[in-house]
């Protein structure tokens, strides 16, 4: 009877190896095969590995085991990680690494701030300031890493609007870029993106200010980050909840059709410049 184990196939009749090492297969791998075999080729009393290996000569104690069976586990591991790297994963810790670019660059700004302060009066604030100082005896070198983190974000930016551009069309054009590179991070990935009502995607960002209201001690949030969308903070404020939801509900089917692959839709951003006009009009009469 054979049997396949992590260092290979055995005859547990003759004591042989037949296969040898799967250690040195970089196109098969002995503990994947392991985990596709039929459970009808396995004896019902697992075998001792340990022992059978040293008996078929592919370890010869057990320390040269342990070091095999380290290697072996290593490999499948980092054959995994390598297997579960997508285009969006990197989107994700782009993303992430956006964010982190940006909280540094405003926590050294205001320390470069209240730095310059000390030696003159004159308000200067962002990158502005960084300039005037790069040259500076004292504040130049933490002006010039300001600059440099400013670089990197742009640089960061730009390959996450092309990155996002690609995997998600329809997100990308109603959206922005970096928003919808924001709405899919923020979700977990497109495909958790396209499987949340748009009521979800209309607040997501404002779980706080939602779950205050759940208990009563708020108002229920209208937007959470899609507000930064140029419709929703470009509209009167008695009007952004039904721009936002309206928004919501479109960037949901977009998320759906990117997610499904259903290429880039025309209609989607017609519909939702015709529903928009619709509400302001109606805005507008009303407050007549």
């Amino acid at each position: 009877m054979e049997i396949l184990t992590w260092f290979g196939r055995v005859d547990l009749q003759t004591g042989y190896l037949l296969t040898g090492s799967m250690l040195d297969r970089e196109e098969s791998d002995g503990i994947l095969k392991l985990q596709q075999e039929p459970a009808g080729t396995y004896p019902l009393s697992q075998p001792d590995l340990r022992a059978l290996a040293k008996a078929c000569g592919f370890a010869a104690d057990d320390a040269e085991y342990n070091r095999l069976l380290r290697e072996a586990a290593l490999g499948l591991v980092r054959r995994s990680i390598l297997t579960g790297s997508t285009v969006e994963q990197d989107l994700l810790q782009a993303m992430e690494a956006l964010d982190n670019f940006s909280q540094a660059i405003n926590l050294l700004d205001e320390r470069l701030y209240e730095w310059s302060r000390l030696h003159s009066q004159k308000i200067v604030h962002g990158k502005d300031l960084a300039e005037g100082l790069k040259e500076d005896e004292n504040m130049g070198l933490l002006a010039k890493a300001i600059l440099g983190l400013r670089e990197s974000r742009k640089a960061t930016e730009m390959d996450v609007s092309a990155t996002v551009q690609s995997l998600a069309p329809n997100l990308s054009s109603l959206a922005g870029p970096v928003l919808a590179a924001r709405l899919i991070s923020r979700a977990g990935g497109l495909s958790r993106l396209a499987k949340m009502p748009s009521s979800r995607v209309q607040v997501m960002g404002a779980e706080k200010s939602l779950f205050k209201h759940l208990k009563g001690n708020a108002p229920s949030p209208k937007h959470g980050i899609i507000f930064r969308h140029p419709a929703v903070i470009g509209s009167a404020k008695k009007l952004r909840g039904r721009v936002a939801r309206t928004l919501a509900a479109k960037l949901a089917i977009a998320a759906r059709l990117d997610h499904f692959g259903a290429g880039l839709s025309l209609d989607l951003q017609a519909s939702l410049d015709a529903r928009l006009r619709d509400i302001k009009q109606r805005g507008r009469n009303k407050g007549k």
